[in-house]
């Protein structure tokens, strides 16, 4: 035998959004501002990070928070060292990060510096006060 429990038609659920919608206080315009934002990107300053044979190669100065944002992200689902690999590539561009790539003299302590040196320019310089975490 067939079950006459009624079931919730989609009007029904549809009315119940609007009454919730219509119960909320509306957001006064004075708490939010639009944060406008542009994908033209003005010439950037660089900064050298190293060099390989006298060829000085270069990073933004100012990084990006698209970047950090990414960084955060592959941090999370991959660990920091695809991470901070990722942050470096994208930061140096595919030549320079190629020629650092088949630099053969390149060791893990110099390896560690540029990274160090290239999350702190896209995180900028934690600052810990005594007792608390920064």
């Amino acid at each position: 035998m067939a079950s006459t429990t009624s079931r919730p038609t989609r009007q029904s659920a549809a009315a119940r959004t609007r009454k919730r919608a219509a119960a909320k206080p509306p957001v006064e315009d004075e708490e939010f501002e639009l944060v406008e934002l542009s994908s033209e990107v003005p010439d950037e300053e660089r900064v050298p990070l190293f060099s390989i044979d006298g060829r000085v190669y270069t990073v933004p100065k100012f990084v990006p928070q698209g970047l950090s944002l990414e960084f955060v992200r592959l941090n999370r689902q991959y660990g920091e060292n695809v991470a901070a690999v990722r942050l470096l590539e994208r930061m140096l561009g595919p030549e320079a990060y190629e020629a650092l790539e088949q630099c053969p003299t390149l060791d893990n302590e110099q390896m560690q510096k540029i990274l160090d040196m290239s999350q702190k320019l896209a995180f900028g310089k934690a600052e810990v006060k005594e007792g608390k975490a920064p």
